[in-house]
């Protein structure tokens, strides 16, 4: 299995999900469940048919929280502190098609989020980005269509 790179913060906000998931959540649907048994199990009750399915979609949420978990390595810092594109990095970017310049933090996979300026670096912009330096140009096929960026500056 191969791990997959998170940020602490990254992985705080993972655990804590599961454990409200686990500790608030579950408490209640499973009263819920049992309320609803209390009328029959058949096929046309429909608070038992609601119950049962947002238990069943609670528990897959709590596998594959489980299973990103168990994934998850915690890069803390950089060996080198040089200008490098890498994991943990600001970057601002130039998009040289629209001229917009853009701040991106380099993250994993399960906490990248572009609208709040955090890249997946298994992005394909960010798999393109990585082990770039500053000033350099960089074609990114993605899947709107080929984008040239340019990286003005790393922030380590």
């Amino acid at each position: 299995m191969e791990k997959v790179p998170i940020t602490r913060q990254g992985y705080h906000r993972l655990v804590r999900e599961l454990t409200h998931l686990r500790r608030v959540i579950r408490p209640c649907v499973i009263e819920e469940l049992r309320e609803a048994r209390a009328f029959g199990v058949k096929t046309d009750n429909q608070q038992y048919l609601i119950a049962r399915e947002r238990h069943v979609v609670l528990q897959r949420k709590i596998c594959e929280l489980e299973r990103m978990i168990s994934e998850c390595e915690v890069f803390v810092g950089r060996k080198f502190l040089r200008k490098r594109v890498g994991f943990g990095v600001m970057i601002l970017l130039l998009n040289i098609d629209s001229g917009l310049e853009s701040r991106y933090e380099m993250v994993g996979p399960y906490e990248s989020d572009v609208s709040r300026g955090r890249l997946s670096v298994s992005s394909p912009v960010g798999r393109c980005l990585m082990g770039c330096g500053e000033g350099e140009e960089v074609t990114v096929h993605t899947p709107s269509g080929i984008r040239i960026y340019r990286i003005l500056a790393i922030d380590p």
